[in-house]
């Protein structure tokens, strides 16, 4: 009797014993998992460890590239020579200037007035602006010259709110502030599997980052560059919605378009 009843409490005392432990870890796994919504998570909630940024590579002029540069000096004269295509509009009361630019050809050269060609290839655009000030110190005294780009040009389709071809003005840009500028991805976006399309010297890379994960910051493609695509792609429950429903709407619509004429004419 004895034995059985001991038997018994052993018994109890295991099952009580797996049962917490199956709980705890339910716990834990339920503490490790991610959602699938929010942006930049780790596994630990309370992780406050630092990384260090990473630094964008310097922007270069490549075949291809418009740039829009102005030249300015003590000599009117020479500013209007040297600045073909800087033209005046009126907005208001005020006066604006529009850049209109240079185009790398093949070789990464532009044909710039008086200077003939100037080769720009691989050249960041201060790089540039100081190569070009060089050569116009044969033609001006103490010329200021500023160069940048015109046509950095980013694509973004998919599940996101306003896909859209995007033009950036400025060298240097990242995954989310594009992602904010196309309206950030709708509720049907697939955040851990965002691609982007990158072509280099002839060839194109495909990237994959995870928004939901911090270590999206350390990718080489949280940097944009120009002509790159982001592409997100919807979750798999769009995708089965969509090809199951969609074979069915011109149905759908057909017997929508016959019931509404059946109710009025019975209402006639």
């Amino acid at each position: 009797m004895t034995q059985s009843i001991n038997q018994q409490m052993y018994i109890l005392m295991m099952l009580v014993f797996f049962s917490v432990n199956h709980s705890e870890a339910q716990k834990q796994h339920k503490a490790r998992k991610r959602d699938p919504i929010t942006y930049f998570q780790t596994l630990n909630q309370l992780d406050t460890t630092q990384t260090e940024v990473v630094k964008a590579s310097p922007f270069q002029l490549l075949p291809g590239t418009e740039v829009g540069i102005v030249v300015s000096s003590m000599n009117n004269e020479a500013d209007v020579v040297f600045n073909p295509f800087l033209t005046t509009g009126k907005s208001g009361n005020s006066e604006l200037k529009e850049i209109t630019g240079y185009q790398l050809d093949e070789e990464g050269n532009i044909e710039f007035p008086l200077i003939g060609k100037v080769n720009f290839l691989n050249l960041t655009t201060r790089q540039a602006a100081e190569a070009l000030k060089e050569k116009l110190k044969k033609h001006i005294n103490n010329p200021f010259v500023t160069v940048r780009v015109l046509n950095f040009q980013v694509t973004v389709l998919g599940e996101v709110s306003k896909p859209a071809v995007l033009s950036i003005h400025k060298e240097r840009i990242t995954v989310p502030e594009v992602i904010s500028m196309a309206g950030d991805l709708t509720i049907y976006g697939k955040r851990d599997n965002v691609l982007v399309v990158r072509e280099i010297s002839g060839k194109r890379e495909f990237g994959v980052l995870n928004l939901n994960d911090r270590s999206l910051f350390q990718s080489p493609y949280y940097f944009l560059k120009p002509n790159d695509i982001i592409y997100v792609e919807p979750l798999r429950s769009k995708k089965l919605l969509a090809g199951k429903l969609f074979p069915w709407v011109p149905t759908i619509l057909s017997g929508m378009s016959l019931i509404t004429f059946l109710v009025v004419n019975l209402l006639r």
